[in-house]
């Protein structure tokens, strides 16, 4: 019987692949579920706008603005407004002191992408937890998070399944409505079963197609269709092709 690579070591060896090097992804194996993902979204918020809140945090409330705000009805409607005015996507918080006035914070600088003061984090097994008695609890494989918002999710299956099993359950996932809160924020998803790996961009499980699956091309018009091979030429900071894509 042939034997085939684990998934959970498919998901070892990524990491290494992104965060290795000369890589700017940070592994954060700490980050785990939506509350987490939140307290270190928060952090990154405050550290990047210190001078705008003058040495004056956040109160919970002020955050509950921030977060209500970025809970968004599409992957549609996030991506527009990761787009922003003049690139930087921005979020209005009425301070809780009212001689604080309003303070509109920078979440996001599209020409910080693949450089500048942006914050690239690796984050796996992120537990979305169910939402009654009949859903059940599901763990995303690998996600890609900047300053704090996960935008590029990564699909893994073992070489004796194919990508479209790893697309299927991105689907029963969306289908389940686990792409909400903080996770309304993706843009992308990448499918591999490490020979074979596409990428598609968000979209819900009643509208994602898996004719618009597209295979990476190098610079000498070859597929690019190992997965870490892929994570090298598409997803490495700053030298990665597609995530110039957010800007």
């Amino acid at each position: 019987m042939k034997s085939f690579e684990l998934e959970s070591e498919m998901e070892d060896k990524l990491i290494d692949q992104l965060i290795n090097g000369e890589s700017q992804w940070k592994y954060r194996p700490e980050l785990k579920n939506e509350e987490d993902l939140w307290d270190n979204f928060r952090t990154i918020l405050t550290r990047n706008n210190k001078d705008k809140l003058n040495d004056v945090p956040l109160t919970d409330m002020e955050f509950g603005q921030v977060k209500t705000q970025l809970n968004f009805g599409s992957f549609y409607r996030a991506a527009e407004w990761l787009k922003g005015e003049n690139g930087i996507a921005q979020v209005l918080v009425q301070r809780e002191d009212a001689k604080l006035g309003k303070v509109s914070l920078t979440v996001f600088k599209s020409q910080d992408i693949s450089g500048g003061i942006s914050v690239y984090e690796v984050i796996n097994q992120y537990a979305a937890s169910k939402r009654d008695e009949q859903d059940r609890n599901r763990r995303f494989d690998v996600t890609l998070l900047i300053n704090g918002l996960p935008l590029i999710q990564i699909e893994l299956k073992n070489r004796s399944e194919g990508y479209m099993a790893a697309f299927e359950q991105i689907k029963k996932y969306s289908n389940e409505e686990k792409y909400t809160g903080i996770f309304s924020m993706l843009q992308m998803f990448v499918v591999t079963n490490g020979v074979d790996t596409k990428y598609i961009a968000a979209a819900d499980g009643q509208h994602i197609n898996k004719e618009f699956l597209t295979s990476w091309v190098d610079k000498n018009n070859n597929r690019v269709n190992n997965y870490l091979g892929f994570a090298k030429e598409v997803l490495s900071i700053p030298q990665g092709v597609l995530l110039q894509s957010f800007k």
